[in-house]
């Protein structure tokens, strides 16, 4: 599978979908890219990993990166069609407490 990102924007919400390993050869590309895109509309933030085979300790710096960025601006981000796998890591984490997990992006 192809590591990409590619995003949505639906109403007033941004949808970002990650394909392939959310991983340390990925994050400063991505990081670069979701800054642009998180600028084009001012709602909430969802991350969709319905698509992302691994996530590493540095994917999870990189959303919680995100989260912070967003939280400045009054923003929420939301994390989206977590593997089983990928979500005991975000629980473990911590990151729950901090955004809210849902099953699936409607819109």
């Amino acid at each position: 599978m192809e590591n990409k990102i590619e995003y949505k924007i639906i109403d007033d919400k941004i949808v970002v979908y990650f394909y392939g390993e959310l991983s340390c050869s990925y994050i400063t590309k991505y990081r670069s890219l979701l800054n642009s895109i998180l600028d084009k509309v001012n709602g909430p933030v969802y991350f969709d990993f319905g698509n992302t085979s691994f996530i590493d300790s540095s994917g999870i710096g990189l959303v919680l990166g995100r989260y912070n960025q967003l939280k400045l601006d009054d923003r929420k981000l939301y994390l989206a069609n977590l593997s089983k796998t990928a979500y005991k890591v975000f629980e473990l984490s911590g990151m729950f407490e901090l955004m809210e997990y849902v099953e699936e992006v409607k819109g």
